[in-house]
């Protein structure tokens, strides 16, 4: 596995490759097993996509994730490299992220922890995390980047770093009823289904009681859109809906990232319980 740290390359929609609509039937013809066990493996796992070829990439579960964490050990450990080269839109991202997250956070006493997903060197953390709450735990899967952060952040700030966890969240498993709010950004594309499902049941063990999973992620229009490059997914409104629902998780509110240039793909926050 690799899901990306704060990934905002938003894959410019023509570059992409690989596109289904929901409801539809793709027109690609499912590959054929390598043997009984794949399809085995394949039935035991749920997917929500319907796309031949990222349910082929996504059954074979140590390929999938392996493939974009290498290609994400290359990035630099810098905020344009966290923003895959996009660094001149981190005030913007900020700044909205800020206002979406006002409302739902008014009373201090919801402001312990917050755990930090993709976390790289600390991009969100120091921008938007540590303006609102006490502490934040950062994880990621690259200790590079993970290791960046102490410099990046300051040492003042980073005493209100209680712990950094370096795995993918497709292996994590956080403590029960620790956390206020759970942030996931631009993560998400480089989950399978399955395991997007099975954290989200996780990350809702984990929450405080009044606290919020958040996620900010890219939509497409319909079905999902494969990055060969980096083996990540990105998958519509109605795909992300369904795999919340089949996770148990409320959508409270969703509201579109404003600002943005428009070539690049929407980006869409979620509150989620």
């Amino acid at each position: 596995w690799y899901q990306r740290r704060v990934r905002a390359n938003y894959f410019i929609q023509s570059n992409l490759s690989t596109m289904s609509t929901e409801n539809v039937s793709p027109n690609v013809t499912t590959p054929t097993p390598a043997n009984d066990e794949d399809e085995e493996k394949k039935g035991e796992m749920e997917f929500v996509v319907r796309n031949a070829r990222v349910v082929d990439y996504m059954s074979d579960r140590e390929g999938w994730y392996s493939h974009s964490k290498t290609y994400w050990s290359t990035v630099p450990s810098t905020v344009d490299g966290m923003l895959g080269g996009y660094g001149s839109l981190t005030f913007s991202d900020l700044a909205s992220s800020a206002q979406f997250l006002a409302p739902l956070y008014k009373d201090p006493a919801n402001c312990t922890l917050a755990l930090d997903c993709g976390a790289g060197i600390g991009r969100v953390t120091k921008g938007l995390l540590l303006n609102i709450f006490n502490k934040v735990e950062m994880i990621d899967t690259c200790q590079e980047h993970l290791d960046s952060a102490k410099e990046y952040l300051g040492d003042e700030l980073y005493a209100r770093v209680p712990a950094q966890h370096c795995c993918g969240l497709e292996d994590f498993n956080p403590r029960e009823g620790v956390y206020d709010l759970v942030w996931i950004q631009w993560v998400i594309i480089y989950l399978s289904d399955y395991d997007f499902i099975a954290l989200l049941e996780r990350f809702k063990k984990s929450l405080r009681p009044g606290g919020y999973i958040v996620i900010k992620d890219n939509v497409c229009r319909n079905g999902s859109e494969l990055d060969e490059q980096d083996r990540s997914v990105t998958r519509s409104d109605y795909q992300l809906k369904q795999i919340f629902k089949k996770a148990g998780c409320n959508v409270l509110i969703d509201t579109f990232q404003k600002d943005f240039p428009k070539e690049l793909f929407k980006v869409k926050y979620y509150a989620l319980r």
